[in-house]
């Protein structure tokens, strides 16, 4: 059976490459080539640079790739669609295309250049292959938004009250986990007493907003409601649950931490233990959906004993 739907698979791979025509492949080609040469800077340096030496943007990586898997994963409605190319494209790449410019030259601004590549692919596919590929190939475009980093202004404003949550939440959770441990949280510091230690200060800074992890669940859980056959109701709960799984990971991310502070165990507090936290924590989350997805796709099932008028389908119902 496996080795029958691997051929199958190479099989309708082969009748996508098949049907589209050579000229189709050419003409994709070279409008791919020239749009890489016009973005081939901002790429680099709005994007690939900030993946590298921003911690906050490190899993901007993935995001392409999952973009690509996404399309691998609808390839078999792709063998089906006729391609035909539709002008609006046109408007819509030559809209970026100068957003992208006025971005760079006048405006000095990075953030809409970035994006404007976002548009310039979408207007390239449509240009090319009409709304029948659109249809299917339009999440994965908007998904790279999610690599796109945010300018510093917007996402510092972000960070606020994230922060504020993480040392409010923090300070109330704590003291469960550790009798006789006293804390107050004023606005991002948290204040501590604890029996036998000297009474101190935690700062929620920056780092620990939990805006990094924010964006890497929120990639997680908006791949994992697209992945999968689920009514669109249960795809919009799934990326409406993205804030509060970040948070509540977070929470616990921060909790512990200061916990191990307080407790004398600064080393693994910080360095190689915290970042195996984040790890921790993040197949937390990756738990969380699954189980949210889980429980979502169980909520009803199908009663075999009840027919429809053409005695095909059960009746649903609730459990």
């Amino acid at each position: 059976m496996k080795t029958e739907g691997m051929t199958s698979e190479r099989h309708s791979s082969a009748l996508v490459v098949a049907s589209v025509p050579i000229g189709s492949w050419v003409r994709a080609g070279i409008a791919v080539a020239l749009l890489t040469f016009v973005y081939w800077t901002p790429i680099c340096q709005s994007l690939v640079a900030r993946w590298l030496n921003d911690p906050n943007w490190s899993h901007g990586w993935l995001i392409p790739v999952f973009s690509m898997y996404f399309v691998y994963a609808r390839w078999d409605q792709l063998s089906k669609i006729q391609l035909r190319g539709n002008y609006l494209g046109a408007l819509i790449l030559v809209a970026s295309l100068s957003i992208g410019f006025y971005s760079s030259w006048w405006a000095r601004m990075g953030y809409p250049q970035a994006i404007s590549i976002v548009g310039a692919v979408f207007g390239l596919v449509l240009l090319l292959g009409g709304w029948s590929l659109i249809r299917i190939t339009w999440f994965p475009i908007c998904y790279l938004l999610l690599a796109v980093p945010l300018p510093n202004r917007v996402y510092v404003e972000f960070t606020r009250p994230l922060r504020k949550i993480a040392s409010w939440a923090a300070a109330t959770i704590m003291p469960i986990f550790s009798p006789g441990l006293y804390t107050e949280a004023q606005a991002v510091v948290i204040d501590y007493a604890l029996p036998g230690r000297k009474p101190g200060t935690l700062n929620v800074e920056e780092a620990c907003s939990g805006m990094r992890l924010l964006m890497a669940i929120v990639a997680l859980g908006v791949a994992l409601a697209y992945l999968g056959d689920r009514p669109l109701w249960q795809r919009v709960v799934m990326i409406l649950l993205c804030l509060p799984i970040a948070v509540f990971c977070n929470v616990i991310r921060v909790s512990t931490t200061g916990l191990l502070y307080i407790h004398g165990y600064e080393s693994l507090a910080s360095g190689t233990p915290h970042q195996v936290l984040g790890l921790i924590v993040f197949a937390m989350a990756l738990g969380m959906f699954l189980l949210v997805g889980f429980v979502l796709a169980n909520l009803f099932v199908v009663d075999e004993g009840e027919t429809t008028d053409n005695g095909l389908r059960g009746k649903a119902i609730e459990r």
